[in-house]
């Protein structure tokens, strides 16, 4: 896992004081919106690409196939942790349903207290999405924490994203243009106009050319329907300002059909002055045509939006 994120040149960064919990909790909502949306957000539709530019039409192209596979690696770095965080996972989506759904297994360290809660360090989640709506199943271990027969949490990530100090996010993921996962697809269409070319490789055994750029984030609403825009530009002025994050460095993988086959990203949130380095890279290993998931027995739901906001 390290040595696939540190690829690149992608290195964790380091803090030399602890972080306040209550801050350490922010920042983990401002995470959460950020990889929840790359993993569950993006895709069909929209958008003009200029013929120039090699990033801004693979945007185009691979947010408007119908669906595809994709597998994806992250890690989370602070000092307020013994380790990083890391994640692996795999997912396919169905971009015109606007669905799709992914396994992961989550690494949380070697923490006493997370073993003997788990039974092990690894915390294994799947997941279901509907649109804006997120449904994530726990391991057995975590269910007696919920009602009697449930084992499925609901959210609404707007929902989430609003009660988290990120207002407007339904304008990002629920609009023609961002649909389906992998939010950042979408988000490549913000690429600063300095894009590198830095070489040809080989991905998954298809040959592609790998291009280094920046997303600049004030610039992600401009890529929307002009009446999304306003709202887009709030939810992107607000995860700037709890993140203190304004562009994030990334490489990107292109085959000869103009279609997205790698993506490596890094950003570095700053809470307290101090920082938290997030790094996630995703594979897309077919583009194509997806089974919608099957959505959960709504008897094993738990409705977690409504569970927060009575203060439970």
């Amino acid at each position: 896992m390290r040595q696939a994120l540190h690829r690149g040149n992608v290195r964790p960064m380091t803090m030399t004081r602890p972080i306040r919990a209550s801050r350490l909790w922010r920042s983990g909502a401002v995470a959460l919106v950020a990889a929840i949306g790359a993993v569950t957000a993006s895709g069909c539709g929209g958008g003009v690409a200029s013929a120039i530019d090699p990033v801004a039409q693979a945007a185009t192209a691979s947010t408007r196939a119908p669906g595809f596979r994709m597998s994806f690696q992250m890690a989370i770095a602070s000092s307020a942790l013994r380790t990083p965080i890391t994640a692996t996972g795999e997912g396919s989506f169905d971009a015109p349903a606007r669905s799709g759904s992914l396994s992961f297994d989550m690494n949380l360290g070697s923490s006493p207290k997370v073993v003997r809660v788990l039974g092990s360090s690894t915390l294994h989640l799947e997941e279901v999405v509907a649109g804006l709506t997120v449904y994530i199943k726990l391991p057995p271990a975590l269910r007696h924490r919920l009602p009697a027969g449930k084992a499925w949490l609901e959210f609404n990530l707007a929902k989430a994203a609003a009660a988290g100090g990120v207002p407007g996010l339904a304008a990002l993921a629920n609009n023609p243009a961002a649909n389906d996962p992998t939010q950042y697809l979408q988000y490549l269409r913000a690429a600063s106009a300095g894009v590198t070319k830095v070489g040809t490789e080989t991905v998954d055994g298809v040959q592609t050319t790998r291009y280094r750029s920046v997303i600049q984030l004030d610039r992600v609403s401009r890529t929307l329907p002009p009446a999304s825009r306003a709202a887009a530009q709030q939810a992107i002025a607000a995860l700037e300002r709890l993140g203190n994050l304004h562009v994030i460095p990334i490489q990107v993988w292109i085959d000869r059909q103009h279609l997205v086959r790698e993506l490596l990203l890094s950003f570095t949130e700053h809470v307290a002055g101090r920082s938290i380095n997030i790094s996630m890279r995703m594979n897309f290993t077919h583009y194509g045509p997806q089974q919608a998931p099957t959505l959960p027995p709504a008897d094993q739901v738990v409705d977690l939006n409504a569970t927060l906001h009575s203060g439970s």
